[in-house]
């Protein structure tokens, strides 16, 4: 009757006892019965425009290392972090924005190889795309290396899912003299081929209108079910698959040949950096300088906000009246607070490095070079990744175990990763090198940090006599040296600086404001000392005194590592509430290091960073290391032994330094 989906339907009239209906439709004139058109499904016009401009649900899949990632925050303005390595992305991140009228919800799934079961990224995505199925896929292809990422391609295509091909880093394909028939690709394989540079946004635009235009298209088919998806594929479907891909590229792909004996830039670095006698001075070199310039680059910043917070601290404590709402500003929130502000720089520096490591390739190269070692004991080369990753956070790092497919590996690197200090304890080091080690900061902080290296291989080596699995083989991509993009590298930094700021908003408020109220009450009228030493914190940290007593540790300290169980930069925060009123004018050093020189053994300073650096790592540590174990037992156990070796190596710290001085 000309009733079809899309159309305009306007009612003209009743008949005089309101039934029947007479319709227009098409041009020409309809009458029905009101039972009749109840049968036939419409919608208003205001509800067909809003289906129109309503969701699309865009599920990014790829290989490691095709800027999969890197398209997912440039079209969603999410800032997940890109880092050049397998298994950085361990769960689907979402990120939604409007392009031209439509809301576009980005899923950012797992870098994966394929669809098969082998490993916890495969199972994921498979999973994902099955149960939680999207308006449109956007498979990510890395144009350097078509041939292998695009076996991902045809069992995405064999799903029956709507797919846009992004043929990323367009650019490189064609500096390096490629040629390829993007039209005739996406004719052969099905579905539109888009050339994108995600890095820079090249193409990025082109991508999005395309993923509109597939959107709206009807469905060729229901998407398969998950029991007729082959699991393990055999060698025979394997083959057909590679030929496909082999007869298509065939038609649409002409590769540029390389003269005889010319090596690419990434085969002349790796000459270097993976050479058998450089590659580990070459790596500690980095280390060192990268923590040199933690310190020189950023003693500048570090000393201005310094004077800025101790300024500021006069400027409201002159202001207020005297009383308690004083005290807690200044001495509470002002000191601890500002304290901890100060190394913002710092952090800065650190996390500005190892987003250089990670985005230009190097870091999997660490892991090639460190592998042999992390073989014998006991761990795989993959381990070496969340290692790393464990000196920005302890929390993604043990999330990023889940790239080791060795139960064992993984298991015993989830157990050493509290051992790499993170940057929460990166403060506390600053300010306690800077402090007692002025003319050798950077060589103390690479020393603390190979210490829980050291320890953490240690460590392993002896688990790993007492879990037993199979020994997986060495199997990771080393992908082409890269040049970060000045806005992602900022991107990622500017990331992590925003979450220490918020921490500070919130964890480190609350904690300064907790630590001040209990080292004001009960309230005395004797000296500030008598104060504190008879003050509920006070009394906290005596009660504790008697177990680090013998690391020299005084009753302050011994608070501060309380309240550093919730987070290490609380450390930093109670230490600046506790010493508040002893700072001292001292142009080589905060108010906070000069406080603590004056009334810190050097053997304690010594034991104290040793203590710090293994010790209970903090909450949300201890919670993620139970949820990738799955038992409660696993974290209460690694947090025990982390806290009995560090009492150990303290001890010793402490008794080999007072020898020496």
């Amino acid at each position: 009757m000309g009733f079809i989906p899309g159309k305009k339907v306007s009612a003209v009239m009743n008949a005089p006892l309101k039934d029947p209906i007479e319709y227009e439709i098409l041009g020409y004139k309809v009458s029905l019965r009101r039972e009749e058109a109840a049968l036939i499904e419409i919608s208003s016009e205001e509800e067909y425009n809003s289906e129109k401009v309503g969701t699309i649900r865009v599920a990014l899949v790829g290989n490691p290392n095709c800027g999969k990632t890197s398209l997912f925050n440039m079209a969603s303005g999410s800032h997940e972090h890109v880092g050049n390595y397998s298994g950085v992305t361990v769960d689907a991140k979402e990120g939604h924005f409007t392009w031209k009228g439509r809301r576009l919800i980005f899923v950012d799934l797992p870098g994966t190889y394929s669809l098969s079961a082998f490993s916890p990224e495969e199972k994921y995505v498979r999973e994902n795309l099955v149960e939680n199925v999207p308006d449109v896929v956007i498979n990510v292809v890395d144009a350097s290396n078509i041939e292998r990422n695009l076996y991902l391609t045809t069992q995405v295509k064999d799903m029956n899912l709507k797919v846009v091909m992004a043929l990323n880093m367009f650019d490189e394909l064609k500096k390096r003299g490629d040629r390829i028939d993007t039209k005739l690709l996406g004719k052969l394989l099905g579905m539109p081929v888009c050339p994108t540079v995600c890095r820079t946004g090249d193409g990025v635009p082109e991508l999005l209108d395309t993923v509109l235009e597939v959107a709206d298209n009807p469905s060729s088919g229901e998407p398969v079910s998950v029991d007729k998806i082959v699991a393990g594929e055999d060698s025979e479907l394997i083959e057909k698959r590679y030929q496909l891909i082999h007869d298509t590229l065939s038609r649409t792909y002409v590769r540029h040949i390389e003269p005889v004996g010319e090596k690419s830039w990434t085969e002349k670095i790796d000459s270097v950096v993976t050479n058998r006698w450089a590659a580990f001075p070459i790596f500690i070199l980095l280390l060192y300088v990268i923590f040199q310039a933690t310190f020189s680059l950023g003693e500048y910043p570090m000393n201005w906000i310094d004077w800025l917070v101790g300024k500021f601290g006069a400027f409201v404590g002159d202001f207020m009246k005297e009383g308690w709402l004083k005290d807690v500003i200044v001495d509470g929130i002002i000191a601890g607070v500002g304290s901890v502000l100060v190394f913002l720089p710092n952090i800065l520096i650190l996390y500005l490095f190892l987003s250089i490591m990670e985005d230009t390739g190097y870091m999997a190269r660490a892991a090639f070079i460190m592998d042999k070692l992390m073989h014998r004991i006991g761990l795989h080369g993959k381990s070496f990744i969340p290692m790393v990753m464990g000196f920005g956070c302890n929390v993604p790092a043990i999330m990023a175990t889940r790239a080791i497919e060795s139960r064992k590996s993984r298991l015993i690197t989830i157990a050493i990763i509290p051992f790499m200090s993170c940057a929460g304890r990166l403060p506390i080091f600053v300010l306690l090198a800077g402090a007692f080690f002025p003319r050798h900061s950077a060589l103390a902080l690479l020393a603390i940090y190979f210490i829980g290296v050291l320890l953490a291989i240690l460590s392993a080596m002896v688990l790993s006599r007492f879990i037993k699995d199979d020994d997986l083989p060495f199997v990771m991509e080393l992908p082409p040296y890269r040049v970060p993009t000045a806005k992602a590298t900022w991107r990622h930094t500017w990331e992590k600086g925003k979450q220490y700021l918020e921490k500070m908003a919130t964890t480190i408020l609350i904690g300064s404001v907790v630590i001040w109220c209990l080292g004001y009450f009960p309230r005395s009228n004797k000296d500030v000392e008598y104060q504190q030493e008879h003050s509920y914190i006070g009394q906290i940290g005596k009660a504790v005194s008697p177990a680090l007593e013998p690391l020299g540790f005084n009753w302050k300290m011994d608070i501060s590592l309380l309240s550093g169980v919730v987070a290490k930069e609380l450390v930093v925060s109670t230490l600046g509430v506790m010493y508040s009123g002893e700072y001292s004018d001292d142009p080589d050093n905060t108010q906070l290091q000069s406080a603590l020189a004056g009334s810190v053994s050097l053997p304690a300073a010594v034991a104290f960073m040793l203590f710090i650096l293994l010790y209970f790592p903090c909450i949300a540590t201890f919670v993620a290391i139970k949820n990738e174990t799955g038992k409660w037992k696993w974290a209460i156990a690694i947090c025990a032994y982390t806290m009995v070796v560090a009492w150990v190596c303290a001890f010793i710290g402490y008794h080999i330094t007072a020898l020496l001085i």
